[in-house]
This record gives C-alpha cells, sequence and structure tokens, in this order.
C-alpha cells in the first residue's frame, strides 16, 4: 500500500517525455520499475520539406496542393506530454511494459487565403487555432531477455500501439489530433554492450513497426480510409554513470515509407536527430548493494540535423525513474 501512495503522490508532484536515451535494464522477476517523464516541445513553426530544406510549417502541411505558398500568415505548434512508464518483470527473462501518455497540444494560426476558391477556404478554416488535453495512445511492450553477462545485455520482443487517444479531428497526414486513430504493431532488438570499465555503457537498437489501416479526414473535411507508412528506427547511445552523476548521449535515425490518404503522393520522410541527457541518483549503486529505494532524475534535450518531410521540432525532457 506503502508503494502506491508514493507512486500517486511522485505522479501529483510532476506537472504535466519518454526517456529519449533509449535505456533496457535487468529487470528481476517480480520487480517493478516506474518512470515518470514529461516532455516539452516549444513552440515551433518550421519544417524539413520534400528536398531536405527548412520551410514554413504550413508548407509542410499543405504540401500537395500548388496553391500552399500563396497563403498568408503563420502557423504554431507546441505540445506538452506526461508519459508514465510502468515495467514489470512477470516471469524469468520476460518484462512487460506499459506507456501512458497525457498529451496536450497548442496549434495557432493566422492562415488566411483572400483569393481562394471555397473548397481552399475550408482547407484554412480546417486549420485554425485548437487546444486538446487528453489520454494518448498507449504503447506496450513485450520483452525476453535473450542473454546477459558482465558485458552483453541483449533483449528482444514486440510492441503494439493502442489506439486511445480521441481528442481532436484526425485530418491530413500531419494531424494536430491528439491519437493516431490506428494501431500498430512492431518488433525489437536492444543491444547492450558493458565495456570492462566501470559505468560505462553503449547501446544500439533497432525496432519497426506496421502500421494498420485507419480513419481519417482529408484537409477538406472528406472521411476517406489511411494507411501510414511503415517505419523504421536505429538508435546509438554512449553513457557514463560514476558517483551517482549520469551522462549520455544518443543518435537517433527514424524512416518511414509513403502514407496514404487515401492514395500516396511521394511522401516519404525520414529524420536525424542528436540527444543529451544528464542526470543525477543512485541508480549506479545497484551494482555494489542493494538499495531501498533506487532513484534517478535526467534532463535532457534534443535537437534535429537533418530531415525530409518532418516537423523541425526541438525538445526537452524530464524523467524521473524510480524502482521497488
Amino acid at each position: 500500500m506503502k508503494h502506491i501512495q508514493a507512486f500517486i503522490f511522485l505522479l501529483f508532484l510532476l506537472t504535466p517525455t519518454l526517456s529519449a536515451i533509449q535505456l533496457e535494464d535487468n529487470m528481476p522477476e517480480s520487480v517493478w520499475q516506474v518512470e515518470i517523464s514529461l516532455k516539452i516541445i516549444p513552440s515551433y513553426s518550421r519544417a524539413f520539406n520534400g528536398y531536405g530544406e527548412e520551410a514554413p510549417l504550413q508548407n509542410l502541411i499543405l504540401w500537395d496542393r500548388g496553391w500552399h505558398d500563396l497563403a498568408e500568415g503563420e502557423l504554431k505548434r507546441e505540445e506538452k506530454r506526461l508519459e508514465v512508464k510502468l515495467a514489470y518483470g512477470f516471469i524469468e527473462d520476460w518484462v512487460v511494459e506499459a506507456i501512458i501518455p497525457i498529451v496536450q497540444k497548442i496549434q495557432t494560426s493566422s492562415l488566411k487565403f483572400d483569393s481562394g476558391t471555397s473548397e481552399q477556404q475550408k482547407v484554412i478554416s480546417n486549420l485554425a487555432s485548437e487546444e486538446l488535453t487528453g489520454l494518448g495512445d498507449i504503447n506496450i511492450q513485450f520483452g525476453k531477455e535473450l542473454s546477459y553477462s558482465t558485458t552483453f545485455h541483449n533483449i528482444g520482443g514486440f510492441t503494439t500501439r493502442l489506439p486511445t487517444g480521441n481528442k481532436g479531428i484526425r485530418r491530413g497526414i500531419f494531424s494536430n489530433s491528439i491519437g493516431e486513430g490506428h494501431g500498430s504493431i512492431g518488433a525489437f532488438m536492444h543491444v547492450t554492450w558493458y565495456p570492462l570499465m566501470h559505468g560505462i555503457r553503449n547501446c544500439f537498437r533497432i525496432e519497426g513497426k506496421n502500421e494498420l489501416t485507419g480513419e481519417r479526414e482529408t484537409l477538406e473535411g472528406e472521411k476517406v480510409y489511411y494507411s501510414a507508412g511503415h517505419s523504421a528506427e536505429l538508435y546509438y547511445s554512449w553513457s557514463i554513470e560514476r558517483q551517482n552523476i549520469f551522462f549520455g548521449s544518443e543518435l537517433h535515425y527514424f524512416q518511414q515509407f509513403e502514407s496514404k490518404l487515401p492514395t500516396g503522393k511521394s511522401n516519404e520522410s525520414f529524420l536525424k536527430e542528436i540527444n543529451f541527457e544528464f542526470g543525477y541518483g543512485n541508480l549506479s549503486e545497484l551494482e555494489q548493494k542493494p538499495l531501498s529505494y533506487p532513484w534517478q532524475v535526467r534532463l535532457g534535450y534534443t535537437r534535429p540535423f537533418a530531415g525530409q518531410n518532418k516537423p523541425l521540432i526541438h525538445s526537452w525532457e524530464l524523467s524521473s525513474t524510480f524502482l521497488f
């Protein structure tokens, strides 16, 4: 009961982040790990276009319309995401994780197209300012420990996204709604290498997702079938933990194939970004002795350095991890 009360207290202590550096810890049977993360995406109005160049955000959203350069004004978006990650070693060598997000999205639009047709005016009105708050899509991961030694820890498994987010109207490929409106299934492999130096860790992760078909509106408001492009992601990270201090960096590559709404129009995308994190906590002491309350707090910053058909987003993350 005390553990539940402590968890509820910590949940409300943090204000409204997916841990940026992808780590997979060795989870003994019947042990719980709780991570509470706050991700803040400040207001942004730029994106990588289909040529990999910086452009206004509205050019990306209206990319398949020949008049996107004629629209006046600006479109801005920002986001806050509170995530609770629960991991449990339910049987030997198996870990189940659930990531439950509460999301706030704000869109601010001053777009106008006074000389546009009625259909073009409707597109502009469907990109009006709005503020949304609600439960996002829940992600679940089933992982099996494949090997564990003093130098390597390998885990692989399956992931799924449940379409639990339902705030806002999903319009266009780059919708501002909360939730994708369709699920996904995928698989991952995570390799951790501990060189024979205390506190140093290298991680490599590969993950693929198969997006399921759903329904969505076009920017004109017509309901159609939507098939998001399947995606693949690569991560490489390096981190060091000594005397309760954590520092790490991660490179992330994201590739998504063509999305169809209802047909595809060469909108394949990719994103390259780098993350830096600094943290403090006693998790590293678990290598030497058992602890009553292992914990760690990390602050991270992520910035993109290349992309195509993706918003240009800088983000900050604050995460707290507890084991009991």
